[in-house]
């Protein structure tokens, strides 16, 4: 089919291609053979050899497209009904999608000379998921034998020039000289001995849009993404046509766009490579499992918190499936990997004992809690809470906002003002004060899941918080702690549990004080408690000293030696397996409170990266007080540095709960193993799956295999643990034992044999 057959049956209104018919047929010829090795001819240099000119004469005659009469070429399945430039438009075109709408677009390339030294591997990716740029790579091999003499050709002008620079003095080039002397010269040695090869690239992109407006304005966003990458870009300015027949997928080469392609090597191909066969984004971090979908089962990595230039939006993972599926395996491999090569903090929750082999083969701490245990976890205690000193709000007398350093020196000056200003080591400076409207309602909530514990009784009145928050203000003030953070300290050195202090801590607010006061200030002439107070009094009893759980109540301790905050360790559990009923879900929710407040907001850890690891935590979320709790950790969590990893088999709690759901939109990333088929509806509505993804969780996979979703993509994969690992990680200690025996089953025929 001729050109302009070609172009009339397609209804372009306007013939902008300046070469012959036969220089696009022969074009078109040889884009139709994929084993075919392109090579290109430097006419400036010598006359083509008679064999070249063989080769050229033979793919005309043997390599063009058909052209039976009714067969429909690629370009009239996938073309638009209307194709329009003019010379107003010389850097885009318009075409006509349906009857009712026009579509914009702007055909664009990477100039030779806009290629940085070094590429990141997940350059396409943001420009992917934009949802209106359609990317391409034209990738045209070259032979040995012309590389080779391309590449002496580079040496011999670069030489050339060199001599000609330090004859005239101009020796500013020298160093750059030597430098693509030395590259090139490399490069040629690999090519001889067939340990690299040369391949012209011409990396070309198609950005759409609804209005001429719009369509320049996806454009300025591509130029930006790419410019991150110090990539720039290009559009195909008066050459509109040709740029779109060669980034649409009908396999047209234009011959006078040879000046789009730039030369790489093996390796910087392998980089630009835009379709990587299921595989996912590389962001560094820690090898998670083997990819399932590729054919070498490559390992794929996991980072929560990102790298500097890659950040994901918030860092909380969810890990969902059912019993036996690999969930807490999962969760154990994460944290190994993270703490032991990444030296991340964690802290866990666990209440079925799943984590203490674990604590114990890191050489980590594992605190077992029980009803009647030394430990105590005090709800009451007193925090310190800062907020950046950019975000205040300060004016002078006449209105104008000051700057840092004149707040800085307002707050420092004024007596009535009992904040402090600290400098972490990044130089950010911030607001220290005590959070005792923060320490208030975590006691109220500490109590409303107490009360709520029993179905059979609600959450406090109006009337009960009023009094409570009265006797909580009572002990705070007679303790002299003020938003000061000093006032937390007395002003002498000493030891507290074997632990030396530069200035001694108060002691904490507790359970006992705050009864005692709720009983002083209830009690009437005739030693009548108020009736009104009695529900809160019988509620907070059961927790005191002299209780049946006397956990709660007292300094918090845990061990001789051991810090209040715990931050001489990497990581903690709080195995929370021995207890039962209302006390567990009661300690589950002061612990996450004790991490959030005292280990998550600590301003000591501002800078340290730490994840939150707690598992079966649907069990609570129909608790409003826990839920609402839960949700403020997963919505705040990121401002912190911090991370929550959170593990459920209670895949029904997604239907119809809020609460529930909200943890899944809260969590950029998502591990979901084994479901059964009767939950794939609401898996598919909850964790928004693919039927193809759906496909694998419900078809019986192997423990520890699943779809990871991270940052929009997903990717099957199988864990991966060690020898070593599967130490720790089996849950089931039948099955460990097994697997043991096996092992040394193998061991003496391995010896025998």
């Amino acid at each position: 089919m001729s050109l302009s057959s070609f172009l009339r049956k397609n209804k372009f209104t306007k013939d902008e291609v300046d070469n012959s018919e036969s220089e696009v047929n022969e074009t078109a010829g040889e884009t139709d053979n994929e084993d075919m090795d392109y090579s290109y001819v430097d006419l400036s240099n010598e006359e083509n050899s008679d064999e070249e000119i063989e080769q050229n004469e033979y793919d005309k005659k043997h390599k063009t497209p058909s052209s039976i009469l009714g067969q429909p070429s690629l370009f009239n399945i996938i073309g638009p009904s209307y194709w329009s430039t003019d010379d107003f438009m010389q850097d885009e075109f318009v075409m006509r999608e349906n009857m009712r709408s026009k579509t914009y677009g702007i055909a664009a390339y990477v100039p030779p000379s806009g290629y940085p030294r070094t590429l990141d591997t997940t350059v396409f990716q943001d420009l992917l998921a934009q949802g209106n740029v359609d990317v391409t790579l034209d990738i045209v091999p070259q032979s040995r034998r012309f590389t080779m003499r391309n590449l002496s050709n580079m040496l011999n002008i670069i030489e050339a020039n060199a001599e000609y620079q330090k004859e005239k003095g101009q020796t500013f080039q020298e160093r750059d000289n030597i430098a693509k002397y030395s590259d090139i010269d490399n490069f040629l040695d690999q090519v001889q001995f067939d340990e690299n090869r040369m391949y012209d690239v011409a990396i070309s992109v198609i950005v759409y849009g609804s209005s001429d407006r719009e369509v320049n304005q996806n454009f300025g966003i591509v130029a930006d993404l790419l410019a991150n990458e110090n990539l720039s870009i290009t559009p195909y300015a008066k050459r509109q046509k040709s740029g779109y027949l060669t980034t649409i997928p009908i396999g047209a080469r234009i011959s006078y766009l040879n000046d789009t392609y730039r030369n790489v090597d093996r390796k910087a191909l392998a980089v630009m490579d835009v379709a990587r066969n299921a595989s996912g984004r590389f962001n560094g971090g820690i090898p998670f499992g083997n990819n399932q979908a590729t054919p070498s089962q490559n390992t794929e990595f996991l980072n929560i918190f990102g790298t500097d230039t890659h950040r994901p939006i918030n860092y909380n993972m969810g890990i969902v499936g059912e019993a036996g599926s690999g969930k807490s395996a999962a969760n154990k491999i994460k944290m190994a990997r993270e703490i032991s090569i990444l030296g991340l903090e964690h802290r866990s929750i666990d209440p079925d004992g799943e984590y203490i082999l674990l604590a114990k083969r890191l050489g980590q701490l594992n605190l077992t809690i029980t009803a009647n245990a030394q430990f105590v976890i005090n709800p009451c205690a007193l925090s310190l809470f800062e907020t950046p000193l950019e975000e205040e709000t300060m004016t002078d007398e006449n209105g104008q906002q000051l700057s840092i350093d004149e707040m800085e020196e307002r707050i420092r000056l004024d007596d009535n003002d009992h904040r402090i200003v600290t400098t972490h080591k990044d130089g950010g400076r911030y607001i220290q004060q005590v959070n005792i409207s923060q320490m208030l309602a975590n006691i109220k909530g500490f109590v409303n899941v107490i009360l709520t514990s029993n179905e059979s009784e609600s959450k406090m009145s109006v009337g009960e918080e009023k009094r409570l928050e009265d006797a909580v203000n009572s002990v705070v003030n007679s303790m002299g702690i003020t938003t000061d953070p000093n006032s937390l300290f007395s002003n002498k050195a000493g030891m507290v549990d074997d632990v030396y202090h530069d200035r001694l801590p108060k002691l904490e607010p507790t359970l006992t004080d705050i009864y005692k006061e709720l009983e002083i200030q209830n009690t009437d002439e005739n030693g009548e408690i108020d009736p009104k107070v009695e529900r809160l009094m019988d509620a907070l009893k059961l927790y005191l000293r002299d209780g049946k759980r006397p956990i709660f109540d007292g300094q918090t301790y845990f061990g001789k030696g051991r810090s209040q905050l715990l931050n001489d360790y990497k990581y903690v559990n709080f195995n929370i397996s021995q207890l039962d009923g209302s006390i567990k879900r009661v300690a589950y929710y002061v612990i996450t409170q004790y991490l959030w407040e005292r280990w998550m907001k600590n301003p000591a850890k501002a800078m340290v990266k730490k994840v939150l690891d707690a598992d079966e935590i649907l069990q609570f979320i129909d608790d409003p007080e826990m839920s609402s709790f839960f949700e403020t950790i997963v919505r705040r969590d990121r401002k912190r540095n911090g991370s929550i990893t959170w593990l459920t088999q209670d895949i029904e709690r997604f239907q119809g709960n809020p609460q529930a759901k909200a943890l899944v939109t809260n969590s950029e990333f998502m591990f979901v193993l084994a479901t059964k088929p009767e939950h794939r509806r609401l898996m598919k509505e909850t964790v928004d799956l693919t039927d193809g993804a759906l496909d694998i969780l419900t078809g019986n996979p192997e423990p520890g295999e699943g779809i990871l979703r991270q940052e929009g993509e997903s990717i099957w994969i199988r864990t991966n643990p060690s020898l070593k690992e599967m130490q720790f990680v089996e849950s089931n200690r039948a099955i460990g034992q097994a697997r043991k025996h096996r092992m040394e089953i193998d061991a003496i025929n391995k010896a025998i044999g």
